[in-house]
């Protein structure tokens, strides 16, 4: 995740607008903008001094694994172009990436409230995935999971045909379908 997603998640999740991190960080408005917008590189100094105003820190973690904000903005960019299939590897690579860590890796992979990537359903099993993938070990799981943007009203039934949807919510495990979500597991296991 490059410094312009880092940022603009950061701000996302504090709710502040480029203007109010200006005041508080006291730095000028078009310099965030520019950095966001990923027109001027920072440092990571910079950088740093920007999330401390947020109340965030920039921390190193020891594994190769995206975090899961930082895969909702390759959801995201997936699905801007029309590409769901792009969009469910994506998700896949969440839940397989979470399998793999270690506990404490695990929750620290999805501390951050990702981004909305522009279609709830994706906000929601993106969530979801998470959910189940911290739920078994009872792993703490992180505020943004229980926030009404990551839990359809209107329930998904990912498998589209009617005889599998029975069988399908039969077997969606508690922490998928608490988001809205009905797939079986075993969808989102890679083959």
């Amino acid at each position: 995740m490059g410094a312009a997603d880092l940022l603009r998640t950061a701000r996302h999740t504090h709710g502040a607008s480029q203007r109010e991190l200006a005041r508080v960080a006291a730095v000028g408005q078009p310099r965030i903008a520019d950095i966001e917008s990923g027109a001027h590189d920072t440092t990571v100094d910079r950088l740093d001094h920007l999330l401390a105003a947020l109340g965030q820190r920039i921390a190193v973690l020891p594994t190769r694994s995206r975090p899961v904000c930082e895969a909702a903005v390759a959801i995201k960019d997936a699905l801007d172009r029309g590409d769901h299939a792009s969009a469910w590897r994506e998700i896949i690579q969440v839940g397989d990436d979470l399998a793999r860590a270690e506990p404490a890796t695990r929750v620290a992979l999805t501390v951050t409230r990702p981004l909305p990537v522009g279609d709830r359903r994706f906000d929601a099993l993106l969530a979801a995935v998470a959910d189940y993938r911290l739920t078994p070990g009872r792993l703490p799981r992180p505020v943004w999971l229980d926030l009404p943007d990551y839990r359809l009203e209107e329930p998904w039934d990912v498998e589209v045909i009617p005889d599998l949807q029975v069988q399908a919510r039969a077997r969606t495990p508690r922490a998928i379908a608490r988001h809205g979500i009905f797939l079986a597991a075993a969808q989102l296991e890679s083959i």
